[in-house]
């Protein structure tokens, strides 16, 4: 097999891996993470509840606790339209003097019949300002103050400009009583803070979570921002969202919603809703209208899964770093062996080119086995001494034993000489040519003591199969050529 077909199967399985491994870490991650998500979402939307719980009785007690300043009496008994008014905002600003906590957006004293007398930053107000078209109190709280001396604390869509936490609480004469035994009501102090998208921002940081407050099916604010200001674009495409899934509907009836669902607003979320619960100092009356706002709560699936994203990014690294050091060792290990099998090769065409005293070097730990074995295999071809059985010159070569030298410059001609070597038997041929080869050594002084009848005729036949190849003939047969004292084998041609 091939290095590139190795190196692709060894890409191929840790690719697949890799994906598999990224797969099933990102889909567990994600069923985890919209697991985790639904339960903090349903955690928050309770906590919301509890929350605006805590925040509509501090502002029943607020109001209860401000409605018992004598001077809302002093303004109420006043017959002066300005002197109510003015005595009405001394007390106003009073209590904004003594607030330390968060002021309102909105006070306001009203008369018996609920008509305006004096409001926070109004100079003229309008009397009538609550009042429908019928001339009936607009809002169930003042008509409960008034009518039942029930303080309570709702939530307003005031006049379609928003919503407010409202606190109302009768204001008493306790000089005057009625044929009951009771105080005279005289008017209703209204105390109210907008629910705009700070109040939702605050809450999102309490929560964890955005927070999106409703009436009936109309979106009024969000804590979702764009740069510094609220993303009102977000309120259109919630509200669809609160009547389709009836998110709304569910959280009016039960407090909280008890469901969850996952929503598209150009990303995933989770969502639920919860209630706004009104608060009484009494028991409401039947007739009074059930509850029409309350907040969603969403939380981001991209958010929450971006903190796993680390998880993603270390298995992509991970696999893309292991892919670069497995085709990194194939090729290194490849090259490596490889430059072995090419010092082998390079030995090897020597020998096919007729160099038969050719020995192989150690090449390298993985095929000094293979080579000490070549090296062994021709010694016993050859007649030479297997490796460790060698002698060395002065100058510390190997002594070749029983060396054959070919002249291979020139062929010989191919004549009638030529026609009757090729026509003489290969077993007379050999035979001769050995006993000539080795009379003419002895005869020069160069006798060819070590040199053996097979290692000669093992390296005839490799210059013959090389010959064969190099000159495209039928077959090649040598003569003994004696000159300047030196013995050689000249190669004859035969066609």
């Amino acid at each position: 097999m091939s290095r590139v077909i190795i190196g692709a199967v060894v890409a191929v399985v840790i690719t697949a891996l890799t994906a598999i491994a990224y797969l099933v870490t990102t889909s567990s991650l994600e069923d985890q993470v919209a697991k985790d998500a639904r339960v903090r979402v349903e955690r928050a939307a309770k906590q919301l509840v509890q929350n605006a719980s805590l925040e509509g009785l501090g502002i029943l007690k607020r109001v209860e606790a401000m409605a018992t300043e004598p001077k809302y009496v002093d303004a109420l008994r006043s017959a002066s339209p300005r002197e109510r008014g003015d005595i009405a905002n001394l007390a106003f600003r009073r209590f904004l003097q003594a607030e330390t906590e968060s002021k309102p957006d909105l006070i306001a004293l009203t008369g018996a019949t609920g008509d305006i007398v004096a409001m926070l930053d109004v100079l003229n107000p309008v009397a009538g300002e609550w009042k429908n078209e019928k001339g009936e109190l607009k809002y169930p709280g003042v008509k409960l103050a008034l009518e039942k001396r029930i303080l309570t604390s709702e939530v307003w869509d005031y006049q379609g400009k928003g919503l407010m936490k409202v606190g109302v609480s009768p204001v008493l004469d306790h000089e005057n009583t009625t044929d009951a035994g009771e105080p005279v009501v005289l008017g209703a102090l209204v105390v109210a803070y907008s629910m705009t998208a700070v109040q939702a921002q605050d809450q999102q940081k309490l929560l964890g979570a955005y927070v999106a407050y409703f009436h009936g099916d109309k979106i009024s604010a969000t804590s979702f921002r764009r740069e510094s200001a609220e993303d009102t674009h977000m309120q259109e495409k919630l509200a669809p969202v609160l009547k389709q899934q009836q998110l709304g509907k569910l959280a009016l009836e039960k407090g909280v919603a008890g469901v969850t669902v996952k929503v598209s607003l150009g990303e995933s979320y989770v969502a639920t809703a919860g209630r706004l619960q009104p608060f009484s100092s009494k028991p409401l009356p039947a007739d009074y209208p059930p509850p029409s706002t309350g907040a969603m709560v969403l939380m981001s699936l991209s958010e929450q899964t971006g903190s796993h994203g680390k998880v993603k990014t270390f298995i992509l690294l991970l696999g893309v770093a292991s892919l670069m050091l497995s085709l990194l060792a194939v090729h290194l290990s490849s090259r490596h062996i490889l430059h072995q099998v090419d010092d082998l090769e390079l030995g090897v065409t020597e020998i096919i080119n007729g160099n038969l005293e050719k020995t192989f070097p150690k090449v390298g730990a993985e095929l000094d086995g293979l080579a000490n074995g070549l090296n062994v295999m021709l010694a016993r071809l050859l007649g030479r001494p297997e490796p460790g059985e060698e002698e060395f010159d002065e100058e510390g070569n190997p002594v070749i034993p029983g060396k054959v030298d070919f002249d291979e410059k020139e062929l010989a001609p191919a004549d009638s000489a030529a026609m009757a070597l090729a026509a003489e038997p290969e077993p007379e041929y050999y035979t001769r040519l050995f006993n000539e080869y080795v009379k003419a050594r002895a005869q020069t002084s160069t006798p060819a003591k070590d040199l053996t009848f097979d290692s000669f005729i093992a390296k005839l036949r490799v210059n013959e199969g090389k010959l064969k190849a190099q000159h495209q003939c039928k077959a090649v047969r040598f003569r003994v050529v004696v000159a300047e004292g030196k013995v050689t084998l000249k190669p004859v041609p035969i066609v």
